[in-house]
Order: structure tokens, then sequence, then C-alpha cells
């Protein structure tokens, strides 16, 4: 409780430090204060056995105020409430300062942001709880791997990837078609897991570190996420634009958001322990507009991966060369219909290590929209397929714009696969949702 209470107190300094000024201004300008609140409400049954598999509600309001000095202060929250804990997923991989406000049973309250933006003549700062989207593909991550994400529903998430704020300070300068784009996160929080026996908890072996599908697993720990300059995520983007081109160059150095598994002990017992070694990625984006097309293409390289290996030692690691490659293509083609496809590659060279996963992932996306009735219907579906594996899913589904505030879906996440698969691991997790989306 003691600690509860500390990481409450850290919580709530570095907001009061992070908006000190403002009020301060405020003083002496009254400016501008708007606030929303954003609810939704998702329910999904497994359709093999009609067992209800998700009941969760989040409500995230807000609030942001502007004054004429150019300073403006956005904050939310995010209140969770579930059925089964479960499916709100792990709070180990965060830091102290990250760590949700109220946690108790199947209810959870953390701060989703807090920043405080100065905007000047070609410069803008950031500072406080925020996110950093450098990507430029639909959810194919590349280059675009400086936030931590959710993962406690895999890939099932729209829009994805479902980004985690994290404390920490961003600058840009901007001139012309020139931007340099800086950052700087002193919270180590890494991706969040789904929890153990959540809906999406790991079943395939390269997910589990090369504990085989089906085997027990040995109490997990996950190493510490307090070392705030030792685990810093700091990184680069510049980018420039010319002639309905631009293109980009993102070097980013921090922990990896995925674990390696490595076996310890604890009181003589095995223990299997989460690590997030540090890695550096070095990458550029290119993407053009033609028409209705535009045209994207992203390439990385991580020179110093950590990935777990296959040797008579269990869970062991090693070091290796990781390149990442992308291509996409959006579409507004006629009759009011979106397309957007993707290729992604993922490959890790072996050296003379056998890897727990495949030397390379091969996947493959496609997204089509429509919409019907003045846009108060939307017609989607979107297939992801791992080429490699011959796994994949299939989501079609439906948004009724009930009124400018409520929007009502349905749908369905259709799983194929081996046990081994990326996606195919949750094949018995195939499913039918309906989600309720309320904006006040």
């Amino acid at each position: 409780m003691r600690g509860r209470y500390r990481t409450i107190r850290r919580i709530a300094g570095c907001a009061l430090g992070v908006f000190a000024f403002p009020a301060a201004a405020a003083a002496a300008d009254t400016g501008t204060v708007s606030g929303k609140v954003e609810a939704e409400l998702v329910s999904a049954v497994r359709l093999n056995d009609g067992d209800t598999r998700l009941a969760r509600a989040t409500i995230k309001p807000s609030i942001r105020w502007r004054n004429s000095q150019n300073w403006q202060s956005d904050v939310s929250a995010r209140l969770e409430i579930s059925d089964d804990q479960s499916e709100l997923g792990t709070t180990g991989t965060f830091s102290d300062l990250s760590q949700p406000l109220l946690r108790s049973g199947n209810v959870r309250l953390e701060i989703d942001k807090a920043t405080q933006t100065y905007r000047g003549d070609g410069l803008s700062v950031t500072l406080g709880k925020q996110t950093v989207a450098w990507g430029i593909l639909d959810g194919l991550q590349v280059t675009d791997r400086f936030d931590a994400v959710r993962r406690r529903d895999a890939v099932f998430t729209d829009p994805r990837p479902e980004r985690i704020a994290r404390w920490g300070a961003r600058v840009k300068l901007t001139s012309d078609d020139t931007e340099v784009d800086l950052a700087a996160m002193l919270d180590a929080s890494v991706n969040q897991l789904p929890s153990a026996g959540g809906t999406f908890s790991p079943l395939a072996t390269r997910a589990r570190g090369g504990i085989p599908a089906g085997a027990a697993t040995p109490p997990l720990r996950v190493s510490s996420r307090n070392a705030a300059l030792d685990d810093a995520t700091v990184g680069a983007r510049f980018s420039r634009g010319f002639s309905g081109t631009t293109l980009s160059l993102v070097a980013i150095s921090g922990p990896d958001t995925d674990p390696v598994f490595r076996l310890t002990a604890a009181d003589g017992l095995p223990e299997v322990q989460l690590d997030y070694p540090r890695r550096t990625l070095l990458g550029g984006t290119i993407e053009r507009s033609a028409g209705s097309q535009v045209w994207r293409a992203e390439v990385a390289i991580i020179p110093d991966q950590v990935v777990n290996s296959l040797t008579q030692a269990p869970l062991s690691s090693a070091e290796q060369t990781r390149v990442l490659a992308g291509v996409g293509l959006d579409w507004s083609a006629p009759n009011d219909i979106f397309v957007n496809a993707q290729l992604g590659v993922d490959h890790v060279s072996e050296g003379n290590e056998q890897l727990v996963r495949p030397p390379s992932d091969v996947i493959a996306t496609l997204r089509v929209q429509k919409s019907l009735l003045n846009e108060r219907l939307w017609l989607r579906g979107e297939l992801i397929s791992i080429l490699s594996d011959g796994d994949g899913t299939l989501r079609p589904w439906a948004d009724w714009r009930v009124t400018d505030t409520a929007t009502v879906s349905a749908g369905a996440d259709l799983i194929w696969g081996t046990k081994e698969g990326l996606i195919g691991q949750f094949r018995d997790q195939s499913r039918g949702w309906v989600r309720l989306k309320l904006s006040l």
C-alpha cells in the first residue's frame, strides 16, 4: 500500500511540474478550455462454443486548454472496466510512473495523456506523457518502433497499433518542407502483454521464447522498468518533402519493446525473466502521391537485435541482425471505395544459431471500405495473412453512425492456421463482436 501511494505521489508531482507554467499564465490570460468524453463498450463471443470472451468498457475523459501565448495543455484519463480482469492486460511491463492510479480487480484508472506544448515560429516543444508515431504504413511496424503498444488483443484492434503514452520530451523544428523531430522518453515502460489466461495469451513456441506449446511455464518475472536513464528511449527523425514526395530518415535507441525470455532462479526455484535489452534501429521511409493513389515504402535495420535461440541450454539468446521492410498502397477507387494493400518482410539472420522464430516472416494485409447512406453506414473488411506460415485472419465489420455522437459496430474475427503460427495460435478464438462508441 505504501508503494502505491509513493507511485501516485510521483505521478502527481510530474503532472504538477508539467502544468505549473500554464496554470500561472492562466491568471493573466483566460484562454480557451474545451473537453470531451469518449466511451466504448465492446463484447465478443467465441464462435465455436458461444462463450463470452470479452466484455470491456473504456471511458476516456479529456480536457484541452489554449491561451494566446502559444501554449496548449492536454490531459486525458483512461478508465477500464472488464468482467474478467485477465482481459485488461498486464501492468508489470510499466514503470512506476506509468502504473495505473487505481487497480482494483476488474477496474483500472490511468493517465492516458498529459502534455504541455509550446508552438512558435518553426518550433514545437512538448513535455509530458505522450506518443511518437513515426511510421507511414498502416499497422505494419517497420520504422514505427519508438512507442510501446498494447498487445493484450494481439492484432485485433482498430486502429493498430494501440500506442501507450510515456513520460518524456519532444522537439520539432520545421522550415519550409523540412522537419527535424527529436524525442526522448525517460519512461522505461514497454509493450503491455496479455495476462495469463487472457484470450490472446501466447501459445506458439516462438512467442514463448522456445517453451513448447502446451508445456508448463515457470513463474514469469519482468525485469525492472524503473531505470529512467539506462532504459530511456531516444530518437530522431529527419524528413523533407518535394514534388509530391516525402523522404525521411529515422534513428532510435532504446529497450526493445518485445521481450527476450531468460531462465533464472529465485529461492532455488526456476523462474523465467522477461528482459528488454537495448537495440538500435536505423531506417528510412518514402511516400509519394500520384492522383488517387498514395505509395509508401519503409526499410529498417537493427544490427543488435537480441532474440531467443534453440541450443542445449533452455531459453538461450543471441544477438543478430534484423532487417524489416514494407511497401503499401492507398487507393481512392471509384464508387467511394477505399483500398489499402501492404506487404512486409521481417528477417533475422541466423548466423550460427538456430532461432526460436523462423528466419523470415512475410506479412500481407488488405483493407477495403465503402461508405453508404451519406456516410452513415460504413462497410469494412480486413485480411491479414502471414504468407510464410499459411495462417491469418479475415475481419469483416460494419459501422452504423446512429447520431453524430453514437456509432454501433458489429463484426467478426475469423482466424485460421496452426498452433505455431503468429496468428494461427489463436485459431480457437474466432469470435463475433459488437461495439458501441459514444463521443460527448
